[in-house]
């Protein structure tokens, strides 16, 4: 039975696994995280079969790779992975920048190692607290191969895709990252920007005893890792900047017609926004985009067979394919 190893066992991480076993043909699933209590919870849990404490190990027999470790350890993972993997592996990646991890991919991986950036975009109406199958289904996934990636890896990764529930969503890596900095980017940095201001305030002794869970909830990004958010910043800081731009216009749009009391201009600023955000979720609890991704006919357990088994040939079928060069 082909073997798929996950990388990081968090929420997303042991949902993946779970998903994974629940497939019509479940694939051997081993787990690797630093945290062992995570391991432990994982095995527990069912998302796994077994654990292992090397990464490098775990990949050994592995036709697919699924790095689902923070922006700022990918590239040390990558290369703590690439000696190990075996011909024909598949190596995916669940990380929201795109742009900067297809480019270490290329630079790292040997030859016969096909890497395809992954992004599961989650139903915005559920927000998940606890490890489940179901956290994938009708979520958006984007896929993105590197230039040097085999077709048969960019079958297989629409084809987990569609087994975990969730619908595959091709586009352009620095298209990608363009969009995600607006809904995932931008949101957590103007988060901390505002806990920010706030504690630096001359009233943040008393504002903090009014400070209730709408303010809790929108701040939440400042516990992020310092380190891990400013890595992504710097890898995507174009992008950044240039939304930051775009929020600090409207943002002076807003204090201009506070400033004059102008009720219309705020009434259509708020109206706006009210109408847009109103639409995506109805669009977004209906999957209703412009059309499902076309799939491909044969099924992930499949796939990850014809995958890998062609590269284990017995001895004497390689010695025939030498002596017929």
């Amino acid at each position: 039975m082909a073997q798929i190893t996950i990388i990081g066992l968090d929420t997303l991480g042991i949902s993946l696994g779970l998903a994974l076993r629940q497939t019509a043909q479940p694939p051997t699933v081993v787990g690797v995280d630093r945290d062992g209590a995570e391991a432990r919870r994982a095995q527990q849990l069912g998302a796994v079969e077994r654990t292992e404490l090397w990464a490098a190990n775990a990949c050994r027999n592995a036709a697919l790779v699924i790095l689902n470790e923070p922006f700022s350890r990918l590239r040390d993972m990558l290369a703590a992975i690439a000696t190990g993997l075996p011909e024909g592996c598949v190596v995916t990646s669940t990380t929201p920048l795109m742009a900067p991890v297809l480019a270490w991919a290329d630079e790292l991986l040997p030859e016969g190692i096909s890497f395809i950036a992954g992004h599961a975009i989650l139903n915005p109406l559920k927000p998940v607290t606890e490890p489940s199958a179901g956290i994938f289904k009708q979520a958006q996934y984007c896929i993105v191969p590197s230039a040097k990636a085999h077709t048969s890896a960019m079958d297989l990764v629409s084809s987990l895709a569609s087994a975990i529930g969730a619908q595959p969503f091709f586009l352009d890596a620095a298209e990608h990252d363009g969009l995600v900095t607006a809904v995932e980017g931008l949101p957590g940095l103007l988060g901390t920007l505002l806990m920010s201001a706030a504690a630096e305030a001359s009233s943040w002794r008393d504002m903090r005893r009014v400070a209730g869970p709408a303010f809790a909830q929108v701040t939440q990004s400042a516990q992020d890792d310092p380190a891990g958010v400013i890595a992504a910043m710097r890898a995507n800081r174009e992008n950044l900047a240039r939304w930051l731009e775009t929020c600090s216009a409207k943002l002076s749009e807003a204090r201009a017609a506070v400033l004059a009391g102008d009720e219309a201009q705020l009434t259509q600023l708020i109206t706006r926004a009210h109408e847009a955000r109103d639409q995506w979720l109805r669009d977004s609890a209906g999957a209703n985009w412009e059309g499902p991704a076309e799939m491909p006919k044969i099924s992930m357990g499949q796939m990850l067979s014809n995958l890998v088994w062609p590269q284990r040939q017995p001895p004497a079928a390689q010695q025939d394919k030498k002596r017929k060069k």
